[in-house]
């Protein structure tokens, strides 16, 4: 469909009479893509899109038999308002079929918005745009009217068209359309909990035409930052120990598709607390980034395997933003830093560089760095690209780490696709080094392959990766090393249609581990799920066998005090999976795992329940337990979080989070007040507090901090 220039821009009130609207073409003939794929849709949509020198207008008109029914609990920013009845506008502005912006609102005009990278590997859901939305409930249904402002778009001038696409949830009903319909075999019905939505399929999106003329401004903004905190022990005898600091970031789009970032005297005080977990592998944890500096287009410094399910660690990540800034989950100052992102042509270019500060710790000082990233992507064909890596740690007087790489990704046809990649790491003052960044020495780099298969029931995909002993990127994320991994998974997810049951659930994968050097069994978990099933009430559920293998090659303490010895464990097991449609007042999401634990047992408990009371008040409840008996000793471990969500408006909310975890002994408070009092501006108001359970007998708790961070857009 053609986009309408117009003279006169609407007024964004959710009332589709203005002239403008009614100048313009009207999309219609959404098709539904679930419970039927391929057939019109029962409820009908209308979709108008206008644009003047500056933004770009979207009238969605949701037809619907039955307003009362519509389901509308969000309002916060960033929420999971694909749970709503709601609208999904995907603006693949390059039209390179790969790359996208999504826009997402509901009946309440919440936002949330994703920048989506190579049709979903990877979502950047941190990423906050400048954009304005309204809406409102109407005798035939409801309407949403969207002003997305050119300046918060990168975009190709030269293209003829955008890629375009826009889906629609009738959560009442349970049924999912698209103005450019998709087949069922795009969606995504194994990733329970995921957020990535079939909408995302940007090679199958359709055209938006008419965007003529379109000249950005100087796309310089600037973002000054002024903030103030007061902390304190209250178990020393000593005055509160107040700071006060600033700061400035500047975008500059050098380009209409390139966009320069400078940070200065960076400061992450507004930043959500980690999610507390619990870990009783001999590995790392995993925690995702969610600093703004690092989220805009982080998927094009993405590079290794798939991350295949998105609640357990990646393999390996050649760059991880969290490296940066941040040391054992404490905060290091961030002198200043830079980054180029964006598309030039066929290619997709991303460039940082950070400068952070030294700082003092318990066990000794760590040093002043510098992290350089350098990412290249060429786009081939519909699909298909290859690319390059190079990342630099460069502590002060310490040698520095370096890290190339090259991969490509080759996808014929939409349901198929081939991956790999190399990667080597060395130190370049090292005297052994070949003068090329990476060591003489064998034992420092990491390949690996991936294959997929994704078919209207059934899906395939295999990794396959080697990791040497001594690769070690520095500025990256690394799970383990010196191990082949290899990891097939399948799944059969055929239709049933018969009384409740919608489609039933089959999956069986096995992710296996073995030393590089001498073949042996590091690690291995089959897992088959032959019994489980989706409703047609949206609720699923899956029961798996599980069989694992741990090889341990010296004396593993899993808990204080308790010691497995070395040796070679086989134990079985079931997982029962369940999650409930997250649509309605009460949601659940559950996993129970019963079974042999080493040479002992092992029962495990994942639970979290959702309260949707209304649009401006939601609660989540997680709890975690795990009860270990060894002839070691026996141990528990529980983790309790507790979330209560205040929404008062679109852009006035206050988040509290409760964690208590019984394995450290720490309770944990962060009450975060954010208002967005102008677009693209910010208050925000952070308090923190922690007890250790000694002293919360005494209640007397072991830090206080209240912080508060003032932000200022300026766009000249």
């Amino acid at each position: 469909m053609a986009a309408t220039r117009v003279d006169q821009a609407p007024t964004v009130d959710g009332d589709l009479s203005d002239r403008a609207w009614q100048e313009s073409e009207v999309g219609t003939d959404f098709m539904q893509h679930e419970p039927l794929d391929g057939v019109p849709a029962t409820e009908q949509t209308e979709l108008r899109v206008v644009f003047t020198d500056s933004t770009i207008y979207f009238g969605i008109t949701a037809l619907d038999a039955n307003p009362d029914a519509i389901i509308a609990k969000e309002m916060e920013r960033d929420s999971r308002i694909f749970q709503d009845d709601s609208i999904i506008l995907l603006l693949d502005t390059f039209h390179d079929r790969r790359n996208a912006y999504a826009f997402e609102t509901n009946l309440n005009g919440a936002r949330t918005d994703t920048l989506v990278t190579d049709e979903g590997r990877d979502l950047n859901l941190e990423w906050d745009g400048i954009w304005s939305v309204a809406s409102r409930r109407t005798a035939f249904g409801w309407v949403a009217e969207i002003a997305i402002p050119i300046s918060t778009l990168r975009f190709d001038p030269a293209a003829p068209a955008w890629g375009f696409n826009v889906q629609r949830y009738i959560a009442h009903k349970r049924e999912m359309t698209h103005w450019s319909g998709l087949p069922r075999e795009v969606s995504v019905l194994g990733q329970v909990g995921s957020q990535i939505q079939p909408v995302h399929r940007i090679s199958m999106a359709g055209e938006l035409t008419g965007l003529t003329g379109l000249a950005q401004s100087a796309q310089l903004q600037i973002k000054p930052f002024a903030i103030g905190d007061v902390s304190e022990d209250p178990r020393l005898e000593a005055d509160p120990i107040t700071d006060g600091d600033g700061g400035l970031d500047l975008k500059w789009g050098v380009t209409r598709s390139l966009a320069l970032d400078l940070t200065y005297n960076t400061d992450f005080a507004e930043v959500e607390v980690d999610e507390q977990q619990t870990n009783l592998t001999r590995f790392s944890l995993y925690f995702p980034e969610k600093r703004d500096f690092f989220l805009e287009n982080a998927g094009i410094f993405d590079f290794g395997p798939p991350h295949r399910e998105f609640f357990r660690p990646p393999v390996l990540k050649a760059f991880f933003s969290r490296r940066v800034g941040l040391d054992d989950g404490q905060q290091v100052p961030i002198d200043w830093g830079a980054r180029l992102t964006g598309r030039l042509g066929g290619w997709n270019i991303g460039v940082l560089r950070v400068a952070t500060a030294g700082i003092d710790r318990d066990d000794g000082n760590l040093p002043a760095n510098a992290f350089t990233v350098a990412r290249l992507k060429r786009n081939l064909g519909r699909r298909s690209t290859i690319g390059a890596i190079v990342t630099e740690a460069a502590p002060d007087n310490e040698d520095a780490n370096r890290v190339v790489g090259l991969d490509f990704n080759y996808k014929p046809t939409t349901k198929f696709g081939v991956g790999g990649f190399w990667t080597g790491s060395g130190l370049s003052e090292d005297p052994k080094s070949t003068g090329t960044g990476t060591s003489a020495d064998t034992g420092e780099a990491a390949y690996g392959v991936n294959v997929d298969y994704q078919g209207r029931a059934l899906t395939m995909s295999m990794d396959a990766e080697e990791i040497e002993e001594n690769y070690q990127p520095a500025a990256g994320f690394l799970l383990r090393k010196n191990v082949r991994h290899l990891n097939p998974r399948f799944q059969w997810l055929p239709r049933i249609e018969r009384g409740l049951v919608r489609s039933w659930f089959t999956e069986v994968r096995y992710d296996y581990y073995e030393t590089l050097d001498e073949g042996e069994l590091e690690s291995g978990r089959f897992e088959i799920s032959p019994l489980g099933m989706r409703m047609t009430t949206e609720d699923r559920w899956r029961l798996a066998y599980v069989g694992e293998e741990e090889n341990l090659v010296e004396p593993f303490e899993i808990a204080s005090g308790i010691v497995i010895p070395a040796g070679r464990y086989e134990f079985d097991g079931l997982e029962l999976a369940m999650f409930s449609n997250q649509s309605r007042l009460l949601g659940v999401r559950g996993l129970f795992g019963w079974g042999d634990f080493y040479d002992g047992t092992r029962t495990s408990v994942r639970l979290t329940f959702g309260v949707r009371a209304s649009k401006h008040v939601q609660t989540e409840s997680l709890w975690v337990y795990n009860d270990v008996e060894l002839p070691q000793g026996a141990f528990d471990i529980g983790l309790f979080s507790q979330r209560v969500d205040f929404t008062f408006t679109p852009n006035l909310r206050l988040n509290t989070i409760v964690q208590y975890n019984d394995d450290t002994e720490d309770l944990g408070l962060n009450v975060r007040l954010h208002w967005i009092y102008k677009p693209g501006s910010d208050l925000f108001v952070v308090y923190n507090e922690n007890w250790m359970e000694g002293d919360l007998r005494q209640r007397l708790s072991t830090h206080r901090q209240i912080a508060v961070k003032f932000t200022y857009l300026i766009q000249p």
